[in-house]
């Protein structure tokens, strides 16, 4: 039943998150510097979190999810190409990515306990 929750929650963060990346921005900067680029890192990092409570190996078994999660980032920024308030980046393509591998590297330090 556990298994069915995560994999449901993970269905709409993903949505959530495309339909969050194509809505039409203000166009004015952020006060932050690269704030863009660390909200696409923490979102990836959440995003592969969420995907490994959907698996019942380590993640990092099953590369394929972890290339499809991505080629999500890359399928969000292609998206964002078309829109006419957004601007596909590949910095922001690589801060997705970072996000990803930085949980690969920290998952076994992170998950210990939690996971079973």
């Amino acid at each position: 039943m556990q298994l069915v929750f995560y994999r449901s929650f993970f269905i709409f963060m993903v949505v959530f998150v495309y339909l969050l990346a194509i809505t039409p921005s203000s166009g004015s900067p952020s006060p932050i510097p690269y704030l863009d680029k660390i909200l696409h890192f923490l979102v990836f990092l959440l995003l592969t979190f969420i995907l490994d409570f959907c698996t019942r190996r380590p993640l990092k078994e099953h590369y394929y999810l972890i290339f499809l999660l991505i080629g999500y980032g890359v399928f969000i920024e292609v998206s964002q190409y078309f829109t006419a308030t957004r601007s596909a980046e590949f910095l922001d393509w690589l801060a997705d990515s970072l996000g990803v591998l930085v949980y690969l590297l920290f998952a076994p330090n992170i998950s210990i306990g939690l996971k079973k």
